[in-house]
């Protein structure tokens, strides 16, 4: 795997990104059993506005040309596309156990499977990415944590099913955050914020207050939120790994439903473990 070019790379990274054309993994994540992948946008087929190496069909894009963009990253993972699982994300809680590929996607936002050979994978556009693996026990978990799914406590739910379904062990776990929209773009008014602090303890360290003149903005970091709620589900501060670069802020690699609007194409975040 090729390095990322400095200049595409957020500044304040908290680790060093490896990557292929299409997608990255997080260095001491990926070997040659498990691994953790985060798509970009670039070495696709799909022409623009999804331009070019977008995963959903939802928002306008051709079939073909989202299943050329799947065989292009599976090649490059050396996996094959018929043993990836997805969900058709609904911004909630609800988690889906896949121990066979399903003929139809689930309704879930997040994956759990304890199947060497099945890979779990989330779409993405600013909602946060989270990846999750427990390598004793051979689970993997893709979780879409948006601020909904982020209010609703999906990632310590999810801790919680791997812990009572399969055994895992919260400081035995892996955890990667993914690219998603960050403090520096995320500007919430009250529908989001009031739901966020009756939620979520302490909610106030993880928002900023942006003065702007005679007006005042605020901002919320979803992947801090997040980092803090695995922290107090007991995995290792140590464990959690974040790839630290904002889709808005990176138009050149990431889709952003925040920065283009309905016409924003979709990253695809997959982790498990090949046999």
């Amino acid at each position: 795997m090729a390095i990322l070019p400095a200049s595409s790379i957020a500044k304040h990274r908290s680790v060093t990104l490896r990557a292929s054309e299409r997608a990255f993994t997080l260095p001491d994540l990926s070997g040659p059993e498990a691994f953790m992948a985060f798509s970009v946008r670039r070495g696709g087929v799909s022409s623009s506005p999804y331009d070019s190496l977008n995963f959903s069909v939802g928002q306008g894009d051709t079939s073909d040309s989202v299943r050329t963009n799947f065989d292009r990253l599976t090649e490059d993972l050396e996996i094959e596309p018929k043993h990836m699982a997805t969900c058709k994300q609904v911004h909630g809680d609800h988690i889906e156990i896949i121990r066979t590929i399903p003929k139809t996607p689930p309704v879930a936002d997040a994956l759990i499977t304890p199947i060497k050979g099945v890979f779990v994978a989330v779409k993405t556009a600013d909602c946060l990415p989270v990846l999750l693996l427990d390598k004793s026990r051979g689970i993997a978990s893709a979780v879409h944590a948006g601020w909904r799914g982020t209010v609703m406590r999906i990632l310590p739910k999810v801790v919680d099913r791997m812990a009572k379904e399969f055994g895992t062990k919260p400081e035995d776990m892996v955890a990667a955050l993914g690219p998603a929209i960050g403090p520096c773009c995320y500007e919430v008014d009250d529908k989001v914020l009031n739901p966020f602090r009756e939620s979520i303890p302490d909610p106030e360290r993880f928002i900023t207050v942006v003065n702007n003149g005679n007006t005042a903005s605020r901002r919320i970091d979803l992947a801090l939120v997040n980092r803090f709620e695995l922290i107090g589900k007991g995995v290792r501060e140590e464990n959690i790994h974040h790839a630290n670069l904002c889709t808005c802020c990176n138009p050149d690699l990431f889709f952003s439903y925040r920065r283009d609007g309905a016409l924003s194409g979709r990253q695809i975040s997959l982790t498990g473990f090949r046999i």
